[in-house]
């Protein structure tokens, strides 16, 4: 039994900002501030982290409590729901529902979204009910304790068994920096902000130009050791 555990933004679907326009808008309402969109950059943060950065860049002296991740919450149904940009990324769909199909793999998210916002996002995409569990923003500022946290509901939910393995899939740096700390096989996709080269710089175990084709990705996974893997990625070259 296999863990496989997906970010959301940037490496399954694209919100086209919602998320971020969610954000602005909390913040007017609570502080009367409009942050600046550019001044803070959000790939691969959790929404603590993110929004301690915030108030941090206003010399705001407070702390968020449930405030204003209710008033966040309340604003993003309607910005996801009319978002013209939202997107389900290429092979996005396919491979979750291979996945899923698989008895020997268990899917679910490592995600930076609090959980209510990381199932809004996959409700308007059709994925919501492909993820029983996960670990989130929610859970964890710290992006190292939410992926354990993932793999610990993961496991319990796979109990007796125990995973042999867990992957991490995301499109950043800290998704491969996170994902190795809490013990897991990185897979990088540059569907997101960065390339390929600089995925691969921060030495994941795959770097692939995104899920599409599934093939080297599900081959990669099936390759029985590290050595064997690294001989997939290495087959797999630098992608498209």
């Amino acid at each position: 039994m296999r863990l496989v555990l997906f970010d959301i933004d940037g490496t399954l679907l694209l919100s086209g900002g919602a998320g971020t326009r969610s954000l602005h808008r909390a913040f007017q309402v609570r502080y009367g501030i409009e942050p600046d969109s550019t001044s803070i950059r959000f790939d691969g943060k959790t929404d603590p982290l993110i929004i301690q950065e915030l108030i941090s860049e206003y010399d705001l002296d407070d702390e968020p409590g449930q405030e204003l991740y209710d008033i966040y919450l309340s604003i993003l149904p309607d910005e996801i729901r009319r978002s013209p940009d939202f997107q389900v990324l290429a092979g996005a769909r396919e491979l979750v529902i291979r996945l899923s199909a698989d008895p020997d793999f268990l899917i679910g998210l490592a995600t930076g979204n609090v959980e209510t916002g990381a199932r809004l996002k996959l409700e308007r995409a059709g994925l919501s009910s492909y993820f029983p569990f996960g670990g989130y923003g929610s859970d964890s500022g710290d992006r190292t304790e939410l992926i354990r946290t993932a793999i610990r509901r993961g496991s319990e939910l796979t109990a007796p068994l125990v995973p042999d393995e867990v992957f991490v899939i995301g499109d950043t740096p800290r998704d491969i920096r996170h994902g190795r700390a809490a013990g897991g096989i990185t897979i990088a996709v540059a569907t997101g902000n960065y390339g390929l080269d600089e995925l691969r710089s921060h030495d994941p175990d795959l770097a692939v130009a995104g899920l599409q084709p599934m093939g080297p990705i599900l081959e990669f996974m099936a390759s029985g050791s590290r050595t064997g893997r690294k001989a997939v990625a290495e087959e797999a070259g630098p992608g498209p």
